[in-house]
């Protein structure tokens, strides 16, 4: 069957063009063949409801969700300065041939203002920092291009290729190769290379973390629509996730007193074993191995997935194997305080969980057996507002930028307020709500006093029911 596509053009004021058309036909069986090398894990996240058990995913709390959607996993970044990561609870095993190994993800986190790393570390870390951890290698895609990085231990190899910049559109998915080899480690997009690095790191076994992000300062969603790597397939046992809070997210010394609020013991009741997982941002002079974490009158020393110096403002993960006594039936209900402890440096809580292993399927409503959809982010264009002076005129150049929105809010105009009071207005729904433009607002020479001034340059959108954004701007005229 076929199908004709329209493609209209809105400018800056909400005028359509005339339509662009294309008639074509989709293919009977779409390409599956790089799913072929994708023999340790692939998962095209058609059941969501169990996402936990295979995968790890780290974020803010209250900044990250997730849920099904569009055929996939979608993410939603609430925050809009975190950064999501699904770490496989199985590791990829590099082979002995001259490729080693092949990761692949689907996604659109890699669109305008966007960004998706993929780390492979030697331990199971859960988020990887600006300082990379011994034997990390990290590939980073945005809209400077592909760069395969590493940390200063893992060996190089010469050779090197001429970078490649692909522009992508927003909400549009690519499939993305991580492609591990003895001459080095290429990316590609969609089966075109766009990156390489003369890397090859010295393990042989990894964890394997898929790191989205979007644009900076907005809410935004994420869609996943398949991630796996090459490798022998191993069994994961049945696991389920308890998230926690601390009394503190700063780490306490070993003397300080602890708020009393702690955490229930109830989900480790009956579990086969269950492990207390942290990731710790690092302050000034933290020594990684004088953490533990108190739970009620009993502390436990943390070990580092990773071990190793943790910069200042970087990230490491910990953990601490819990005793038998603390998943029987007997005991307190709960333990309390709950915090984190360092003895040497300054320390703070990102992220802790409790990992609590089953001895048969995970039970129906246990922690982590279902997630909820993420919601649609629909937003107006994001609003930039520059100034500069010419003979005496004030100019105001006015950009609402609806590039990084993936559902952009149909805007009906804007307005220009002077120090209170409105000076300036322009329509943008001519033939329909507009999707943002650029604009120059020109104030003619004297027309404004000497001094600072202050514009508020404010975005209506479409819908009434909806408050207006707005951007303030001081000028000093001279």
């Amino acid at each position: 069957m076929s199908y004709t596509i329209e493609v209209r053009a809105v400018d800056a004021y909400g005028k359509r063009s005339n339509p662009a058309t294309a008639t074509g036909t989709p293919a009977v069986t779409p390409d599956t063949s790089w799913k072929k090398p994708l023999t340790g894990v692939f998962d095209d996240f058609s059941d969501v409801t169990t996402l936990t058990r295979r995968w790890h995913l780290s974020g803010y709390q209250g900044c990250v969700d997730a849920g099904s959607g569009g055929g996939g996993l979608t993410i939603g970044l609430e925050c809009g300065t975190d950064q999501a990561v699904l770490r496989a609870r199985s590791r990829i095993e590099l082979a002995s041939n001259e490729e080693l190994g092949r990761i692949a993800v689907v996604t659109d986190a890699a669109g305008p203002g966007g960004q998706l790393t993929i780390d492979l570390s030697p331990g199971p870390v859960d988020r990887v920092g600006p300082a990379l951890p011994p034997g990390t290698v990290q590939i980073v895609v945005d809209d400077q291009g592909a760069r395969v990085l590493a940390a200063d231990d893992v060996p190089r190899v010469s050779g090197s290729r001429p970078p490649v910049v692909v522009q992508r559109g927003v909400g549009v998915p690519h499939r993305f190769e991580v492609v591990l080899a003895t001459s080095g480690i290429t990316v590609l997009q969609d089966g075109r290379e766009i990156g390489f690095g003369g890397i090859v790191p010295s393990w042989r076994s990894a964890s394997v973390l898929y790191g989205f992000q979007g644009p900076a300062g907005l809410k935004s969603r994420v869609f996943v629509g398949a991630a796996g790597f090459s490798g022998p397939a191993s069994e994961v046992p049945p696991v389920s996730e308890e998230s926690l809070v601390p009394a503190t997210l700063r780490a306490l010394g070993p003397g300080e007193g602890a708020p009393g609020i702690g955490i229930s013991r109830k989900p480790l009741t009956g579990a086969v074993s269950a492990r207390y997982i942290a990731t710790v941002q690092a302050g000034d002079g933290l020594d990684p191995s004088g953490l533990s974490v108190q739970l009620g009158d009993t502390s436990y020393p943390l070990a580092q997935a990773v071990p190793g110096p943790v910069p200042a403002g970087s990230v490491t993960t910990v953990y601490a194997d819990l005793p038998a006594a603390l998943l029987g039936l007997g005991g307190p209900d709960q333990l309390s305080p709950y915090v984190l402890r360092s003895a040497r440096g300054q320390a703070s809580i990102v992220e802790s969980y409790l990992e609590i292993r089953h001895s048969g399927p995970v039970p129906p409503g246990a922690p982590g057996a279902a997630l909820q959809p993420a919601p649609a982010v629909v937003q107006l264009p994001r609003i930039a507002v520059k100034e500069s002076e010419d003979s005496g005129r004030v100019v105001l150049d006015v950009v609402l930028d609806g590039r990084y929105s993936q559902e952009v809010a149909g805007v009906a105009g804007f307005q220009v307020w002077l120090d209170g009071q409105l000076v300036a207005g322009q329509p943008t729904d001519a033939d329909g709500p507009g999707l943002g433009g650029h604009y120059t607002v020109v104030f003619s020479a004297g027309s404004l006093s000497r001094g600072k001034h202050t514009f508020d340059v404010r975005e209506y959108p479409v819908d009434g029911s909806k408050p207006p954004t707005s951007v303030l701007k001081d000028v000093t005229v001279t």
